[in-house]
């Protein structure tokens, strides 16, 4: 009898093993681009001050997170066709919405500027100083919808952001526009001198998820991480993991 109790005891333990938090963590395709500090690889791994934010998030809702790179063009495809289930960390459109549930809580702020190289004496106050010149863009990528209608802007659309520092350092353009961290970030790798010589906006960005991967459970999701995201910040857990980086 005292056999067989045991037994069942260690079948009911196992049982409760297999139905572990852990073994039923359900997996979320992330689509991403490389956007160090934010996003980068390093010794084939993916890192980063967003992978470690979601990362977190992920834990706390039970998910296993699968990352997969690709250049942003072909990402916001993905998502459009439900090939990835989410994706970081695009801004809001409205076309965008059209195909990607976002959340109301943003994954990180981001600070969109006019770059040039060091010395170079060019001084922009407005979008009607840049009609002369020729802009660096990263191919998909939006700034907000008044950069990204303002007619008569000369526009060289690049792969991603390290081909943009690129050839910004080959002054083959005049101006480089993105996020001041990560061209910041580049040129320091990269030895190059560059000055931010105009603030275009601050703008949110998103963890989004896929209307036709995932269906009505992106809304859910988008719920689900607005709350965990907050509860992050109300943690101190985001600012000690921007700090790690800067």
């Amino acid at each position: 009898m005292a056999k067989k109790l045991k037994l069942i005891i260690i079948f009911i333990v196992s049982a409760l093993s297999f139905s572990s938090t852990d073994a039923l963590a359900e997996e979320l395709l992330i689509a991403y681009s490389e956007w160090p500090p934010y996003i980068f690889i390093k010794d084939r791994k993916v890192e980063g001050i967003l992978i470690d934010i979601v990362n977190e998030a992920c834990k706390r809702l039970n998910i296993d997170p699968k990352f997969r790179f690709l250049p942003w063009k072909r990402a916001l495809m993905y998502m459009r066709k439900g090939k990835a289930d989410a994706l970081l960390s695009p801004i809001y459109t409205e076309e965008r919405a059209e195909f990607m549930y976002y959340p109301s809580e943003p994954v990180n702020m981001e600070k969109t500027v006019f770059l040039t190289w060091k010395g170079s004496g060019i001084k922009v106050n407005g979008l009607d100083d840049l009609k002369n010149k020729l802009i660096g863009v990263v191919r998909g990528y939006s700034h907000g919808s008044e950069f990204d209608n303002y007619p008569g802007l000369k526009k060289l659309p690049c792969n991603d952001d390290r081909q943009l520092v690129k050839i910004l350092a080959k002054k083959r353009i005049d101006i480089a526009v993105g996020e001041a961290g990560v061209l910041q970030f580049i040129a320091k790798q990269t030895g190059t001198q560059v000055e931010v010589i105009h603030v275009l906006n601050e703008t949110p960005g998103y963890i989004t998820f896929s209307r036709k991967a995932l269906g009505p459970k992106g809304k859910t999701l988008a719920e689900e991480f607005s709350r965990t995201l907050r509860q992050l910040k109300k943690e101190g857990v985001i600012e000690k993991i921007r700090n790690a980086y800067f």
